[in-house]
């Protein structure tokens, strides 16, 4: 069973390929994904952590079993990420340790001008038991 959960914009190239990154770097399978729009994203994101579903971020929900969730945003969840992947990525989730507006400055800019980037979206960005509905 995997430990954390990554809610990505299902509409986003980059969010693919950013899912595909994570999957790649996760060799302990630690996270699932899904759809912001899905099932899971309905169950999970109740209560305070509803408006997250319109955030426009990743949104990493780590220990999402237990009833010590924690939720991160924006860049935030993308060093938290890399923290929990462990490794030499470990490395980089140092960074989310730091200010929230070092790093959400240029996360958000990237956010806001996502679309307007033209790739193609992939069918899967990875093997299927790692997605929730």
């Amino acid at each position: 069973m995997h430990d954390h959960i990554v809610f990505f914009d299902n509409e986003c190239p980059f969010c693919h390929k950013a899912v595909s990154h994570i999957i790649d770097i996760d060799r302990e399978k630690r996270f699932a994904f899904a759809p912001l729009k899905g099932e899971t994203a309905e169950e999970i994101l109740t209560g305070p952590q509803k408006v997250l579903k319109n955030a426009n971020s990743l949104i990493v929900v780590e220990n999402y079993a237990s009833t010590e969730r924690r939720f991160w945003t924006r860049s935030h969840a993308i060093f938290r990420i890399y923290w929990l992947a462990g490794s030499g990525w470990g490395l980089l989730g140092i960074f989310s340790f730091l200010p929230r507006w070092c790093g959400d400055f240029f996360y958000d800019w990237f956010a806001a001008h996502r679309h307007q980037f033209k790739l193609k979206i992939p069918n899967q960005p990875g093997p299927s038991n790692r997605f929730l509905p």
